[in-house]
């Protein structure tokens, strides 16, 4: 089995749709896309594009309107296996679907560049991270963890 995977930072979809989203989804032909930084309910974009053509679609935005939000589109039908960590996920911070027998792990990691503040906060969300997918690495079935992470090694 093969897999194209696109994993996508669109910096808000509403606005990616005005950069010829469409067009380059339609040149990258995936079978599975993960956004990140949806920044939008699916009620605030076109109709056509809440529950687009040929897509099987689940939508985790941030409870605060115009922030965060993971969303996974499919060719195929997916279902959720869970929103957020074990634990309520407000900023719509990630998001796991199961397709095809594949696990896919959407994850927006909250950036630290902001303030010694932020940076401490995204240090514990990494770590209750690598806590949370440690026993996807045991899985019986295929996984794939990916997304915006948000770090370098410096």
């Amino acid at each position: 089995m093969t897999l194209r995977l696109v994993s996508w930072n669109v910096n808000g979809l509403r606005a990616a749709l005005r950069k010829n989203y469409a067009e380059h989804l339609a040149n990258l032909q995936p079978d599975a896309i993960l956004l990140q930084e949806i920044r939008a309910f699916p009620e605030q974009l076109p109709k056509d594009w809440q529950e687009p053509e040929g897509w099987h679609v689940t939508w985790h935005p941030a409870e605060k309107a115009g922030y965060a939000g993971v969303a996974t589109w499919t060719k195929s039908e997916h279902k959720v296996v869970s929103r957020g960590m074990d634990a309520p996920d407000p900023q719509g911070r990630v998001l796991r679907t199961m397709s095809d027998g594949v696990e896919l792990v959407n994850i927006y990691l909250p950036s630290g560049s902001r303030s010694d503040e932020a940076q401490a906060n995204k240090e514990v969300f990494m770590d209750r991270l690598m806590a949370w997918a440690q026993p996807l690495a045991n899985a019986d079935h295929p996984v794939i963890l990916a997304g915006d992470l948000n770090i370098a090694h410096t």
